[in-house]
């Protein structure tokens, strides 16, 4: 189901139309989402769902208010408008409240969207089943994700912006008699969906992984998979750069704009325009994304800002509002973690003694402002000495502050991989494997 530009920006149109509002917003989004889960080796659910969404902001003299509807008929139309008002009567003012944006010019970006069809996902899934079947005592679970998703924000300034995406993941997670083995790809194109690969890279996990033995917690020398690299950045995505955090002194980042946080090998950017993630020309106010510099070799140049908090700090908005009413403050959603020049098998060989970690599993906040998270190793964590992995070990609890672990980075892979963000279909992250120094593990656990 596709509405297309046109029809959208008819019932935007209409929507503006309905309130007296000294400002409003309308954000609009289509969703064509189809899902084939698999466990047990065997496909055992394949639905596809079609969904509308509309939310209404309203500003009346500085007093706000939000709500939403999944129907685009004129009389849910009118009942979301009037509930918005609603809302905007009973808030108290807000004085850090400036204006929503005024029109920009962006440069659109055109990709062509194809959903994926029951036959290709079940094609796909079947392909990992069949290669786990060989292998006795292991079977193959996970689920094959596609989706096609049109976003469209309009506000009474005049904004109108326009996009749509598509995407499709590939997960799979193998459950062995004493192991588990995990593998994903996530690509624009059904076309683009390896399945041999995914069922060969979790197959390894799972079966090098047979067996884990008991190690003693402590600090280790890691190497991170680019998925728990992602992990990790997913959450100082949340903390570090976002501008409402920042100001209100709760980030490790606070007060050390332009100064070093991070080590020198460490470049990390936001780049919404890059073709080689999933791109998205504008935030969720229809304001330009472009890419951002956050942290350069090291020291913090830029936050991350949108209209609310550019204006009540006196900065630039760079492109960066989440869906209102948001909470959260403004988030990067296109992270990438300039690439090193060694391979992941390289980076293994420069390890005396430690580990090799597949996934971060179950990760959580301990203590926000040093940003310290705890969380367990997943789906495969393998002891390396002198260079080699030696044997697989059972997963490990760790406590680990994100800002420690990336100034003490000894290495950075060469090879990105593309991995969801907040958003799949509108942000994705590029993450490298890591080998850093020192991560603290504080217990183990029973599988």
């Amino acid at each position: 189901m596709i509405y297309g530009e046109q029809k959208l920006k008819e019932t935007a149109d209409k929507v503006l139309g309905m309130t007296k509002a000294g400002q409003a917003e309308v954000i609009l989004t289509v969703t064509d989402h189809a899902l084939t889960r698999f466990a047990n080796s065997q496909i055992h659910q394949n639905v596809a769902s079609n969904d509308l969404g509309i939310s209404v902001r309203v500003i009346v003299d500085k007093r706000i208010g939000v709500a939403g509807t999944n129907s685009f008929d004129d009389e849910s139309l009118k009942s979301t408008v009037a509930k918005a008002e609603e809302i905007a009567k009973h808030q108290k003012a807000d004085p850090n409240f400036v204006s929503l944006p005024a029109p920009k010019n962006f440069k659109k970006i055109e990709v062509e969207v194809t959903q994926a069809t029951p036959e290709e996902r079940a094609r796909a899934v079947s392909i990992i089943i069949e290669k786990v079947k060989k292998h006795k005592g292991v079977l193959a679970s996970g689920a094959y994700d596609s989706s096609i998703t049109e976003i469209a924000v309009c506000n009474s300034l005049g904004v109108w912006a326009y996009h749509k995406a598509a995407a499709h993941e590939l997960m799979t997670i193998l459950l062995g008699p004493t192991s588990n083995g995990f593998a994903s790809v996530l690509k624009k194109e059904p076309t683009l969906i390896d399945a041999d690969l995914v069922a060969d890279q979790a197959l390894k996990k799972v079966l090098d992984g047979a067996n884990p033995q008991d190690l003693e917690p402590g600090e280790y020398e890691v190497i991170l998979e680019p998925q728990a690299v992602n992990e990790m950045m997913s959450f100082l995505a949340w903390l570090g750069p976002n501008a409402r955090v920042y100001h209100e002194k709760a980030s490790f980042f606070s007060g050390k704009l332009g100064q070093e946080v991070l080590g020198k090998n460490i470049t990390l950017t936001d780049e919404p325009r890059d073709l080689r993630g999933f791109p998205m020309p504008f935030d969720f106010e229809g304001y330009p994304k472009e890419k951002l510099v956050i942290v350069d070799s090291g020291k913090l140049e830029n936050l991350c800002y949108d209209s609310y908090y550019a204006g009540k700090h006196e900065a630039e908005n760079t492109g960066h509002a989440l869906p209102a009413p948001n909470t959260y403050g403004p988030i990067p959603l296109h992270l990438k973690l300039e690439p090193g020049t060694k391979t992941q098998e390289e980076l293994v060989k420069d390890v005396k003694r430690g580990l090799l970690v597949t996934r971060l599993w179950y990760v959580r906040f301990l203590n926000p402002r040093s940003m310290t998270i705890t969380g367990m190793t997943r789906d495969g964590t393998f002891l390396i000495e002198n260079g080699k992995i030696v044997k697989p070990v059972r997963n490990l609890r760790f406590n680990q502050s994100i800002p420690e672990a990336l100034n003490n980075v000894l290495g950075v892979g060469k090879e990105l991989e593309t991995l969801s963000s907040f958003e799949t279909e509108l942000g994705t992250n590029r993450m490298p494997a890591l080998h850093i120094k020192n991560w603290t593990f504080t217990s183990g656990t029973d599988f």
